[in-house]
């Protein structure tokens, strides 16, 4: 099954759930995997949820949705879910896990945060995890009863092996983990190797590809059109045969201050063999600058459906 994220649609962002399910099929594509809920319902509207979900099968698509991001000890990342939950993050998980559950969709993905917040002030890393993994072993009820899973992102500030640490602490049955290869570099984690890490619990696999660069006394990541990058694709699919596949154009291009002390000592998992060959990786890839338009990841598209498809 290969779907796409609905903001990696041309003009994606602007279009309605209808018409970003058209756009997918006119591309030949099996699925839409919406960036929330809201992008299906601005207010939620049951009814709303359900004439989606009706498209959706009327084109033969498979749809999705994120949850967002879940981080009760940062209440600011998940102001959106509190929202949904009249101002309480648990009661908006628990709304959205069950109108996702209500049209038929019971693998909603989040994340814990951004870039920035592994390395917070006044909240450390380790406390973010537990407060998440606290927050899902109390919605472990409903995940079973509407038999629904979350999916962890390997997103950009979270480790591998962090998120293997998640899955065992809340238990498979309820969270599972939403594999996006591209970003595991950006903690400077062979590709390849947090795949074999993640593996057992993979339950769906975002594309994309992207470059390493030496730059600023560190390493920039650039995104990449698939098959021009870092990522060994042929390998990551062979581990995850039968989970379906997200087409993603990413658009960070974030900077790893690599040679940092302090940076490396708040990153206990690094590994010496990944992390020389994420340099290596860099090395490769030279001084030259990067050749696609990083302010625009759809042109990419066209490229991964080439790849994909065909």
């Amino acid at each position: 099954m290969i779907g796409i994220v609905k903001s990696s649609l041309p003009g994606g962002r602007e279009m309605g759930a209808a018409q970003a399910l058209r756009a997918a099929a006119d591309l030949g594509l099996a699925g839409v995997l919406f960036n929330s809920l809201w992008e299906l319902s601005p207010t939620l509207d049951a009814g709303e949820l359900r004439e989606a979900r009706a498209e959706a099968d009327r084109l033969g698509l498979r749809i999705s949705a994120s949850l967002g991001v879940v981080n009760p000890a940062l209440p600011i990342r998940g102001e959106p879910v509190a929202r949904a939950g009249d101002g309480d993050l648990e009661a908006g998980v628990r709304r959205l896990v069950g109108l996702a559950a209500g049209i038929g969709i019971h693998d909603l993905f989040f994340v814990i945060g951004m870039i920035e917040d592994r390395f917070h002030a006044q909240v450390t890393w380790r406390a973010q995890r537990d407060a998440v993994a606290a927050l899902l072993l109390r919605c472990a009820p409903l995940l079973r009863d509407t038999r629904s899973r979350l999916l962890i992102k390997t997103h950009e500030e979270i480790t591998t092996g962090e998120v293997v640490r998640l899955v065992e602490t809340v238990g498979p049955q309820l969270l599972g983990v939403a594999f996006d290869p591209v970003n595991v570099v950006c903690r400077m984690e062979d590709p390849l190797e947090a795949a074999r890490r993640v593996a057992p619990f993979i339950a769906q696999v975002h594309i994309d590809d992207a470059v390493l660069r030496y730059e600023d006394a560190g390493v920039r990541r650039y995104l990449a059109p698939l098959g021009e990058g870092v990522l060994p694709w042929d390998d990551i699919f062979a581990l995850a045969p039968d989970a379906p596949r997200w087409i993603e154009m990413h658009s960070g291009q974030f900077a790893m201050p690599v040679f940092d002390r302090a940076w490396l000592a708040a990153q206990p998992d690094i590994a010496l063999p990944e992390f020389a060959s994420v340099l290596a990786m860099a090395q490769a890839f030279g001084p030259r600058d990067a050749p696609w338009d990083q302010t625009r990841p759809t042109d990419r598209l066209p490229h991964a459906l080439g790849k994909l498809l065909t």
